[in-house]
C-alpha cells in the first residue's frame, strides 16, 4: 500500500515538475518571441484592433498586422535577442529580420577634399548643430574663404554661408531652413557643399543632411537604451549608432555623444 501510495506521489510530483517546465518553455518562448516597437515608418495595422501600430507598443511574433505599403517598416527590440526590423514578407506576411550591424560613424578631422567628398555622402545626421573640424591648411575659413550649402526650394536656388569658429565650420539647422531672415520648414533636401577661395566657388560633395525632430529621437532612443539591460557604454553606443544609421543616416561621432550625454548622461 504504501509503496502504491509513494509511485502516485512520484507521478503526481512527476506531472507538477513536468507542467511547471512547460509553463517555463512557455514563458521563454513568449519572452523571445516579444518586442516593444521603437519606431514606425509609413503604416501597420493590428489587424484583431484595428488600431495602428505606434511607439512603445508590444508585438509578439504570430500576431496578425497588415502593412498599408510594400516600404512600410518598425524597428522593434527584444530585451534577450536585441534590434530587429518587422517588415513584409511575401503575400503580405510579416518577418523579423535581424538588423544591421553597420555602426560607421563620421570622425576626425578632414584634411583634404576626398576626406570632404566621403565625409559628406548620403544621409548625414545632425542633432540640431555641429562644429565640424576642417583642415585650416587645405581649407582656411575667413570673410574671403568660406563653406556655403546650395539647394533648391519651391524651383529657386539657395545659397547658404555656413558659420566657423577657428577653423571649424558649423551646421546649424535654423541657419540653414532660413531665407531672407524667414525660417522655412526643417525638411529632407539634397545640398551640395561648395568652397569659396576669394571670388572662386569650388564644389565639393553632395550630400542629404537630416535633422531629425531631437523629442521624437529622443523616446526611441530611450527604448533601446532601457530595453538593452545594463550593458557597457561602448556596447549601448554601439547599438544606438547602428539605429541611427539604419533608420536615419551617419551621425558624427563628437555630435551624437555630445548629445547622449545631455541627453541621457551616457
Amino acid at each position: 500500500m504504501r509503496t502504491k501510495l509513494n509511485l502516485i506521489a512520484i507521478a503526481v510530483f512527476g506531472l507538477g515538475a513536468f507542467s511547471m517546465m512547460n509553463q517555463q518553455e512557455s514563458l521563454k518562448s513568449l519572452t523571445e518571441n516579444s518586442y516593444k516597437v521603437i519606431r514606425v515608418n509609413g503604416k501597420i495595422m493590428f489587424v484583431k484592433t484595428a488600431s495602428d501600430m505606434k511607439q512603445g507598443d508590444a508585438y509578439v511574433e504570430g500576431t496578425p498586422i497588415k502593412f498599408n505599403s510594400a516600404q512600410a517598416r518598425a524597428a522593434i527590440i527584444n530585451k534577450i535577442r536585441g534590434r530587429f526590423v518587422l517588415s513584409e514578407a511575401k503575400k503580405g506576411k510579416p518577418i523579423v529580420l535581424p538588423a544591421t550591424n553597420n555602426i560607421a560613424s563620421r570622425s576626425g578631422a578632414l584634411i583634404n577634399k576626398i576626406d570632404l567628398q566621403n565625409h559628406f555622402s548620403g544621409n548625414y545626421l545632425v542633432l540640431e548643430k555641429l562644429a565640424l573640424e576642417i583642415s585650416e591648411k587645405a581649407y582656411p575659413q575667413n570673410e574671403k574663404s568660406f563653406f556655403y550649402l546650395a539647394y533648391e526650394y519651391k524651383g529657386e536656388v539657395i545659397r547658404k554661408k555656413l558659420p566657423f569658429t577657428g577653423n571649424k565650420v558649423i551646421l546649424d539647422r535654423d541657419n540653414i531652413f532660413k531665407i531672407d531672415n524667414e525660417a522655412i520648414p526643417v525638411q529632407k533636401l539634397e545640398m551640395s557643399l561648395y568652397y569659396m577661395d576669394e571670388a572662386t566657388g569650388e564644389k565639393l560633395a553632395k550630400f542629404t543632411p537630416v535633422f531629425p525632430d531631437l523629442d521624437i529621437l529622443k523616446s526611441e532612443v530611450h527604448i533601446i537604451i532601457a530595453e538593452g539591460g545594463d550593458k557597457p557604454k561602448e556596447d549601448r553606443l554601439r547599438e544606438i549608432t547602428s539605429y541611427l544609421n539604419e533608420f536615419y543616416g551617419k551621425p558624427q561621432k563628437d555630435n551624437l555623444e555630445d548629445w547622449l550625454v545631455q541627453s541621457f548622461d551616457i
